[in-house]
């Protein structure tokens, strides 16, 4: 059992790291968007931002793997204590210095309320676009007791049953009223798609679901493949419906691309070799502080340099400068954590 356990922590450590990189060129290709030449050039941007969409999906997952774990003790103390904290220390911290950044770098200048100013975008929301994933983390904290409760006295069946509740009124359902703009009167009392991932993630750790690894790789490549062409045929025929629910993650295609990514994932029998593992490793451990910082270097770069990718090698050079915007990120996070308060936190 112990090294059954470590394989799939070996596995939630790589997926974790991967999804990391996956989601600094999801930003990167849909920031420099804006900048694409032509239509053709949009739609490769666009189409590689979606074809990365899996990611935030399978950290959820992750966590709903290691969270809803009966074997792992999650006590009230630990959420309030360390879990939260983390979490909305991190929220401050960041929503202050992302308003300090655009002070410095605008036409403000530094004053006190800039610090108010960053403290009141902590409460409201209205900082930096991805710090919405701490308000999902807080709130998939706040219920942990009692999700952990759900997922510990589910059997085979049952775990069926609710991923498909999920999976119809908070996945399916949305999508039908997005595309025939007609809404239905009939719902469940779940305000987002996000616990669905996490009880998807448990459910894979716990063996609850099929996992066979053809059907994990049907789910992922028939996914991926559907997502490249609607994202093509979206933007072609400029069909506002299907572009929207290409950007969301309750959209079917996206819940079933995650799923079977990480269910492939999950099957592998041994871990990456020891010199990939430890890289992925390494990455894993700051993955939380990459997610936070890196879009800082991306404004810095696109918004305040105003420097077009597309005017210095294109499409390859958007990858570059995703490589770029994340080994910055990383390696500043690993200076940061030498710092013992801010180690707590990133």
């Amino acid at each position: 059992m112990e090294i059954t356990k470590r394989r799939e922590i070996f596995f939630l450590s790589e997926l974790r790291a991967i999804a990391c990189i996956a989601i600094v060129i999801l930003h990167t290709f849909y920031a420099v968007s804006v900048y694409a030449p032509d239509h053709t050039a949009r739609i490769a941007a666009l189409t590689t931002r979606n074809l990365m969409m899996w990611a935030v999906p399978c950290f959820v997952m992750v966590s709903g793997a290691l969270l809803l774990d009966s074997a792992r003790e999650v006590t009230y103390r630990k959420i309030f204590r360390k879990y939260i904290p983390r979490v909305l220390a991190a929220l401050v911290l960041f929503s202050v210095v992302f308003q300090i950044f655009d002070d410095a770098t605008g036409e403000s200048s530094i004053q006190f309320k800039t610090i108010l100013y960053g403290l009141q975008n902590a409460v409201t929301g209205s900082g930096w676009k991805h710090m919405w994933y701490l308000y999902l983390i807080t709130a998939l904290y706040l219920l942990l007791p009692f999700y952990r409760k759900i997922a510990a006295s589910l059997n085979s069946k049952d775990t069926y049953y609710l991923l498909s509740v999920y999976l119809v009124f908070l996945s399916l359902l949305p999508m039908l009223q997005t595309l025939t703009e007609k809404s239905t009167a009939f719902y469940i009392c779940v305000y987002s798609v996000y616990p669905l991932y996490l009880f998807l993630g448990d459910a894979f750790m716990q063996k609850r679901i099929c996992k066979k690894p053809w059907l994990m790789i049907l789910l992922a490549s028939v996914g991926t493949i559907a997502v490249a062409c609607l994202t093509i045929l979206s933007e072609k025929k400029s069909i506002a419906a299907l572009s929207e629910l290409l950007t969301s993650y309750a959209f079917p295609l996206i819940v079933l691309q995650s799923a079977g990514i990480f269910g492939l994932m999950s099957y592998r029998e041994k871990k990456a070799p020891k010199v990939l593992y430890w890289i992925l490793h390494q990455i894993d451990q700051c993955s939380f502080g990459v997610y936070l910082i890196h879009m800082l270097f991306l404004k810095l770069v696109l918004v305040v340099w105003k420097w077009n990718p597309y005017m210095h090698g294109g499409f390859f050079m958007i990858l570059a400068l995703s490589v770029g915007t994340f080994l910055c990120s990383f390696l500043c996070i690993r200076l940061l954590k030498y710092v013992p308060i801010l180690k707590k936190i990133l």
